[in-house]
């Protein structure tokens, strides 16, 4: 397999992306975001999941935060930090114990690392690009797909519809989506 042309690919696909993220401001990637978090609320995995792992969004993806905030009173809320070359899993308290993290500056719960990850319902996981085969290509530095090899969770892709593609470039390491969000 040629590596090389797969990360080409990719890098052409994640500069593309960007360019088209940059087409929409702020207010209209959240009101975008809105219609794709109701579709997420309908999926029958997600209402039965008592324990989620959703994520604290990026400026460029589905917005997230208030999505967070709204679930955190009904169910168990996992956030994932970024700990050098991995993620550590942290329950959500509040938006007042959210710290600094240590890449992006995103921020994170603070207190212990959540240990119990069988108790993991369903993983909301964003991406640079998804396709039509559920295949997940994100932002380059695999946290998340090193995370998911050790998760059996019920795994959702969640993106704008622009970023599902035909197809994505894939490699052994990267980990398919049980559906995608968009």
């Amino acid at each position: 397999m040629d590596t090389t042309n797969i990360d080409d690919q990719k890098r052409r696909i994640r500069k593309e992306i960007k360019l088209m993220k940059q087409d929409y401001s702020p207010k209209q990637r959240k009101e975008m975001s809105t219609p794709i978090l109701d579709k997420l609320e309908k999926l029958p995995e997600f209402k039965e999941a008592k324990t989620v792992m959703l994520y604290w969004s990026m400026n460029d993806e589905v917005f997230s935060h208030d999505f967070v905030c709204k679930w955190a009173s009904k169910k168990k809320v996992i956030l994932p930090c970024v700990k050098g070359e991995t993620l550590d899993l942290k329950v959500f308290k509040g938006i007042e114990y959210l710290v600094e993290g240590e890449n992006y500056g995103i921020p994170e719960p603070d207190g212990p690392v959540f240990m119990n990850e069988d108790e993991i319902d369903l993983i909301l996981i964003p991406g640079v690009a998804f396709d039509k085969e559920n295949n997940r290509m994100g932002r380059g530095k695999a946290y998340y797909d090193r995370l998911l090899q050790s998760l059996s969770a019920f795994k959702v892709g969640i993106c704008f519809d622009f970023q599902v593609l035909d197809h994505v470039p894939i490699d052994e390491h990267d980990i398919k989506m049980n559906c995608i969000v968009y």
